[in-house]
């Protein structure tokens, strides 16, 4: 038998090895100082998670009662949900699933009223994943949807790959390969996009699994051997012992023993060292396999019951069934017939009870049934005690005939009610599964629409440009130049400055004009290297506005630098330049001779915000509503007649997006404008 691995298998351990610097007795001389209820409540979840983690099972319990309780009382939101979730993860760990997922849902219903989406997205993945182990399928599918929904919506591609990685399992275990390996390669190329190496090795794991089962074996070997080299460099010793295990069970299934049990007991060395009773359970069932394979039944037995007595510790039935099965193949091969049988009776027992788990209409049917065999039962038991009398005997055992045939149609109708409800559920799931797909497919046709009407945008305003805004510069050099080589003997001095001054400020404009578009361009190509740094803001500012000086002082205007000394943001260089030149260029464009331009800095708690004002001409409501828009024309002459193509303000927008801030104009005509952006500040 092979093994899955998930994310969501780490996440408990991780919460709780995050404090083996302390103890619990440290902890608790924390909670007798004068503390806030909410640091107690925070020192109560330590002490809870220390206890989970040495498996003190009330005392883990007892402690996360008494954080939230503290948290209700202070009606701290944050903290109740924080509980909530810590103990879902606690109930999760101790296989009890069904507490786990209360407090789940418990904890989503406080993460959505603080408006904690990521969250909320989260704890749906592990309700679906808890929904898994109770076999209840249409539950777990709901959840996937409802969390890769919310990951969607955030953008947040990891916690997309998460669900892939859960809907892919639930086909692995329903035994739909070949939609288990199309999700576990969505999620794969997920993570190796997003540069999650460890996400890599756990779907290649998933995906070899998929293979394997599928019926071929020697691909699926080559996936687990790529997933192991990953887990070496992240020295990730349990995902080495899954695929160790499941690199055995695929030379299992090739009759290749001797490598199996090699592999199988490299995996058992790991998982005793890592005490991991459900990894080590599997691995003995597994040798236990290939012992009955070489009829080497002594062995097999010893190994199926210390693999039953783990998983029956930790109440796996899927592995309580296998082992069950072995020890009755193995005792059937010593010739010993009694145990077999008994050993089969368990067998199917648990088999049935993992048929009925948590389906409530089927265990009713079940038990139907059962109370028609006591029925059953107590008429043989009538028909015996009245065989003295020969009268009432035909009578009794007419009217057990009856009885009988009637308890027989009975039993039918149930099975015949069984199997319609199967093929609901069937039914049902297959649903849900195209509902998904149709879903997944309108999702990507809507992004690639979008994408095709932004490109398009893109080429009208490149177009646009080259047409006027870029053509116009050149013909005015052109013809002023013409004129000059053509009738220079006719021109006086005067005549001769008046037209070099107009090429000057046409070769400016085509210059700026060119710059801007160049940089535009790499942009929208995905050629702009973003790269981040430790930036002075007050110098940065500095440097522009020297840049800036002679269009200002042409038009006698003022600029002011406000900016607040040591203040450093995190910034890409030449992306803020660019935004500061073109805020504090169109800020001189649009302002009046002897105006004045002022730069100004706001600190916030995480982010700077930068202002770019003056006194000049202002922006009406109907520009301002199209000013960021690239499908409009938004140029405007300045009031020295200045020309420009808009397209500076669609740069700053996205150069400001870019470092995750924001940009925003307020304006009056005749009063001014007021350009604003944030940047993050340097930590």
């Amino acid at each position: 038998m092979k093994k899955n691995i998930f994310f969501f298998l780490l996440m408990f351990n991780l919460l709780c090895f995050g404090q083996t610097e302390q103890n619990t007795t440290d902890f608790k001389k924390e909670l007798v100082k004068n503390l806030t209820d909410s640091t107690k409540v925070t020192l109560h979840l330590k002490i809870a998670n220390l206890y989970a983690d040495n498996n003190a099972i009330d005392s883990a319990n007892h402690y996360y009662n008494k954080a939230l309780n503290l948290a209700k009382e202070i009606d701290c939101k944050p903290l109740i949900a924080r509980t909530f979730y810590n103990t879902g993860l606690f109930y999760e760990d101790t296989n009890n699933y069904e507490k786990a997922i209360k407090n789940y849902i418990d904890a989503t219903i406080h993460y959505e009223e603080i408006d904690n989406l990521t969250k909320v997205a989260q704890i749906y993945n592990y309700v679906a994943y808890c929904y898994t182990l109770l076999y209840v399928d249409d539950s777990a599918i709901n959840y996937y949807l409802k969390s890769l929904t919310i990951h969607k919506k955030l953008n947040d591609e990891a916690g997309m790959a998460m669900n892939y990685l859960g809907f892919g399992d639930l086909f692995y275990t329903k035994g739909n390969y070949s939609h288990a390996k199309k999700y576990f390669k969505d999620a794969a190329n997920i993570y190796e996009k997003i540069g999650d190496i460890d996400g890599v090795s756990i779907c290649y794991t998933n995906y070899g699994n998929a293979t394997a089962e599928d019926g071929n074996n020697t691909e699926g070997l080559e996936y687990y051997r790529k997933s192991i080299e990953i887990q070496k460099k992240l020295d990730d010793q349990y995902g080495i012992g899954v695929n160790y295990n499941n690199i055995g069970d695929s030379y299992l299934k090739l009759k290749e023993y001797d490598e199996a049990l090699e592999y199988f007991f490299k995996a058992l060395k790991i998982a005793k060292r890592l005490d991991e009773k459900s990894l080590t359970s599997i691995i003995l069932m597994n040798i236990s396999d290939v012992k009955i394979r070489e009829s080497k039944y002594s062995n097999a037995i010893e190994y199926a019951k210390n693999s039953l007595k783990i998983a029956e510790e930790i109440g796996h039935l899927e592995y309580q069934a296998s082992n069950l099965m072995h020890l009755s193949n193995a005792y059937e091969g010593l010739g010993n017939p009694y145990s077999a049988n008994k050993y089969n009776k368990l067998y199917i027992k648990i088999k049935d009870s993992l048929i009925a788990i948590d389906k409530t209409s089927k265990v009713k049917l079940f038990q139907a049934l059962n109370d028609l065999d006591k029925s059953q039962y107590t008429i043989n038991d009538l028909s015996t005690r009245n065989e003295i009398t020969t009268s009432k005997y035909e009578s009794g055992r007419k009217y057990t005939y009856f009885l009988v045939g009637s308890m027989v149609l009975f039993g039918l109708f149930v099975i015949i009610l069984i199997q319609q409800q199967a093929s609901k559920r069937r039914a049902y799931d297959l649903l849900e599964y195209k509902n998904h797909q149709m879903a997944k497919m309108s999702n990507e046709i809507e992004t690639q629409r979008d994408y095709l009407k932004q490109l398009n945008k893109t080429k009208d305003k490149f177009f646009s440009i080259i047409a006027h805004d870029l053509k116009n510069p050149f013909n005015s050099i052109k013809g002023f130049t013409e004129l000059m080589i053509e009738n220079s003997h006719e021109y006086d001095e005067e005549k001769r400055l008046k037209f070099l001054k107009i090429i000057k400020g046409s070769t400016s404009k085509a210059s700026s004009l060119l710059n801007n578009l160049l940089i535009w361009a790499n942009s929208q190509s995905g050629n702009l290297v973003f790269n981040p740094q430790e930036i002075e803001l007050i110098q940065k500012v500095s440097n522009v506005i020297s840049l800036l000086e002679i269009q200002a002082i042409n038009k006698e205007i003022t600029i002011t630098n406000h900016v607040t000394k040591d203040i450093f943001v995190n910034a890409d260089k030449n992306m803020l330049a660019t935004i500061l030149r073109n805020l504090i260029s169109n800020a001189i464009k649009f302002t009046e001779t002897k105006g004045v331009v002022q730069v100004s800095s706001f600190m916030h708690s995480d982010f700077v915000e930068i202002s770019v004002k003056d006194n000049g001409i202002g922006i009406n409501k109907e520009d301002l509503q199209n000013l960021f828009s690239i499908d409009v024309k938004n140029s405007s002459v300045g009031t020295a007649n200045e020309q420009g193509s808009g397209l500076g303000l669609i740069l700053c927008k996205e150069f400001v997006e870019k470092h995750g801030g924001k940009l925003w104009v307020e304006s009056s005509v005749n009063n001014g404008t007021e350009f604003k952006f944030t940047m993050p500040i340097a930590v």
